[in-house]
């Protein structure tokens, strides 16, 4: 249309609606919504009520995630044309967004009817008729597709062809039909996305961020494409273009897809370090979701569950809200993982307690982190010890293995490892993992994971072995009343019960035991001296990365340096530095503590180097209200007094069971201010220190070895209760 308009003035009084109406769809493709809405009105009052201004006007309010008003507009523009095709089609596309796929099945075949070669409509009707589960009508809509002899309709064939061998696991197959896609059609957002989301599992992020960021040029509120990319940024840890990108994504989508949106914000501010913003975030959420609930799509509901839940613990200590929204979630979580028919009886030996002699135990072990990973380092020790008893240990890898140096310790004691081979959608099949330990009839499904790998809890739902039990990784998964959790008294209280959907287990003396870690050797005086620091100054040390940095933290640790004269605080952990920094000097600068006794210091490229730092450290101040796992271990290993704030969930326990575990009473706080007097004794007392010192190197005695340190005994105690369950 604008090709064929003469030269105008652009004086209002000169301007005709024709002119008016160009103007605005000019607008709205460059993104300047709001002048073209002044372009629209104008028109109107020139000529009224002409349809294709609410049309443009429909698509303007779609571009700002306005869906209600866009459906309004189109809806007016069909009540004075009703033989508005691109109406009809982009009325349908709103209803799609709704989920109200019957009104958008009705909207796609009145554009088509009154236009018949538009592909585009033919795929969004056949995608709508696949989620109605109406697949063979749909299968009927695409070959009407691919009948149209346009350049655009043989993209779309190229597209859909590459989509169907994605979800065979052929990607190789499917990049090439996506590229010829574009050959095609150079503006086919869909291909561009999918480009990037294959680049991106297969690790290649370099690769994948220019397609993910031209589906965005193309289409501006394009989701996935969105989500890609700020998970790309946020994973490699440029957090600064990762918030910039979440920014992007909630200025475009925030209204059509609230959840996701959300989810990523929070996901991205944590990790930076703004567990402020992401708080702010997660409130707004929580208060939301209770209406939400009822048009959520299946890959919301994962996601809440995977990464809400996750994020959750980080956020908040409390009970009662936690279990309410943890329920709440985790009920339509299982509802969508369910398997629709009854799984096959594991076949078990009948009366296992009266065999004359025992039975070999049967323990798969499920996770993805059979490696140099939190869950590796603390579990080897255990695991080995089990293999020890009278057992089988099989291993199950949840997906991809990562094999390293630390994989051969588990591998060595294992009688079976597994890993899966299918990955439709680039993604591990449960269903394999659940065949695989069925067949093997595994009496105890050890899972290290819970929720922070979401297909573990996926197989878990499915009950492949006679118990299913978690442990170590996470708090328990929330899905099976008939599975199990791992504790200990100190974790687990009495009356935790009503908070857990798992049944629990409690170890009598620790949930968790290690034999020792490596590191690397250094002179603790010269390593001072490297790091500026001088012999006679108190050194704390954090290693808080961003998920565990809050303001609160922060504020405590600031509060200690100033009543402790000449210490220093250094921070050492995975996180936007620069947030970090802002941080910690703003509550210096607050109470005016100087700057200069913060000190941030780089991570290292191995653990054992990394281990180097509790040479430096004189106490290690703990994070809260998600404690350190492995980092609280190590530094009790290499002898480093413990602060640690308790709290009432179990990963603000963590630090205390481990205090209880090698026998120390001191360091455990349960507010801000114990926290903080705690920290001011250590540093102003060093007999003290001196005397935590001695106790903790008196632990690791064989004579008198600490729960902590005994991961024989926790085998034992864990192969006892594994032997209560199958005797019931």
């Amino acid at each position: 249309m604008s090709s064929q308009l003469p030269p105008v003035s652009n004086s209002p009084s000169n301007q005709s609606p024709e002119v008016l109406l160009h103007q605005a769809e000019t607008s709205y493709l460059q993104g300047e919504y709001d002048q073209a809405i002044a372009a629209c009105q104008r028109a109107l009052e020139l000529k009224p009520n002409w349809p294709p201004v609410y049309v443009t006007m429909g698509n303007v309010s779609q571009g700002r995630g306005q869906i209600e008003e866009a459906i309004r507009c189109y809806a007016k523009a069909l009540e004075f044309d009703p033989n508005l095709p691109q109406a009809h089609a982009n009325l349908g596309s709103m209803f799609y967004k709704q989920g109200k796929l019957e009104s958008a099945i009705d909207s796609y075949q009145k554009a088509i009817a009154l236009k018949p070669d538009l592909t585009a409509v033919y795929v969004n009707l056949a995608r709508a008729l696949r989620q109605m589960g109406r697949e063979s009508e749909a299968l009927i809509v695409e070959q009407k597709a691919n009948q149209i002899h346009s350049l655009t309709g043989g993209s779309v064939h190229l597209y859909n062809q590459g989509n169907q061998l994605f979800n065979q696991g052929k990607l190789e197959e499917a990049i090439a039909l996506w590229k010829q896609a574009i050959v095609a059609d150079p503006n086919l957002a869909e291909a561009y996305c999918q480009l990037g989301i294959v680049h991106r599992h297969q690790g290649q992020h370099k690769e994948a961020i220019p397609f993910l960021q031209k589906a965005i040029e193309l289409k501006p509120n394009f989701v996935a494409a969105h989500q890609n990319i700020c998970g790309i940024y946020r994973d490699s840890s440029d957090l600064a273009a990762a918030r910039n990108a979440v920014d992007r994504y909630l200025k475009n989508c925030s209204s059509i897809d609230p959840i996701m949106t959300a989810i990523y914000a929070v996901s991205i501010y944590q990790v930076s370090g703004l567990n402020a913003v992401a708080l702010q975030r997660f409130w707004q959420l929580e208060s939301q979701l209770p209406g939400l609930l009822a048009h959520t799509k299946p890959v919301e509901i994962k996601s809440l569950y995977a990464n809400l839940l996750f994020a959750l613990p980080y956020l908040r200590d409390d009970l009662e809200k936690n279990y309410k929204l943890q329920r709440l979630i985790s009920d339509r979580y299982v509802s969508l993982i369910s398997p629709t028919s009854t799984p096959p009886r594991i076949q078990t030996t009948k009366g296992f307690g009266n065999i004359p002699s025992p039975k070999t135990v049967k323990i798969g072990i499920l996770s993805k982190n059979f490696c140099r990973h939190s869950v590796g380092w603390c579990s080897a020790d255990v695991i080995k010890e089990l293999a020890a008893l009278n057992t089988e240990i099989y291993l199950y890898w949840s997906d991809r293995p990562i094999r390293d140096n630390q994989t051969p310790v588990f591998e060595q004691v294992a009688h079976k490892v597994f890993a899966p081979q299918n990955f439709p959608q680039g993604l591990p099949n449960p269903q394999e993992i659940v065949n695989a330990i069925r067949q093997d009839q595994i009496d105890i499904l050890l899972d290290l994971d819970s929720l922070s790998v979401q297909i573990n809890t996926e197989v878990l739902a499915q009950k492949p072995a006679r118990f299913c039990i978690s442990w170590l990784g996470f708090d328990s998964p929330q899905i099976a009343s008939d599975n199990y959790f791992i504790g200990d008294h100190y974790t687990h209280p009495p009356g935790r019960e009503s908070y857990y959907t798992e049944k629990l287990i409690r170890m009598p003396q620790t949930f968790m035991a290690v034999s020792g870690f490596q590191r690397v050797s250094a002179d603790p005086n010269t390593l001072r001296q490297a790091y500026r620091i001088s012999r006679d100054q108190v050194v704390y040390l954090c290693v808080a990365p961003g998920r565990k940095f809050n303001p609160d933290l922060v504020k405590a640790q600031v509060n200690i340096l100033k009543q402790v004269p000449d210490s220093i605080l250094v921070h050492k952990a995975l996180g936007d530095t620069q947030i970090i920094r802002e941080t910690y000097a703003a509550a210096c600068k607050a109470i005016g503590v100087g700057q200069h006794r913060i000190k941030q210091i780089s991570r290292f490229a191995t653990e054992e180097e990394h281990r180097k730092i509790y040479m430096l450290a004189d106490v290690l101040l703990d994070s809260y209200p998600y404690n350190g796992g492995t980092h609280s271990l190590e530094a009790l290993w290499f002898n480093t007094p413990l602060v640690t704030r308790r709290g009432s969930q179990f990963l603000s326990r963590m630090g205390y069971s481990f205090l209880k575990g090698v026998g120390v009473e001191m360091g455990i706080a349960d507010s801000w201010e114990e926290y903080q007097n705690w920290g001011i004794r250590l540093g102003i007392e060093p007999e003290l220190r001196q005397s935590i010192r001695q106790q903790l190197m008196a632990s690791k005695k064989s004579e008198n070895l600490a729960p902590l340190w005994n991961p024989k005994a926790l085998a034992k105690n864990l192969y006892s209760q594994f032997q209560q369950l199958l005797n019931q």
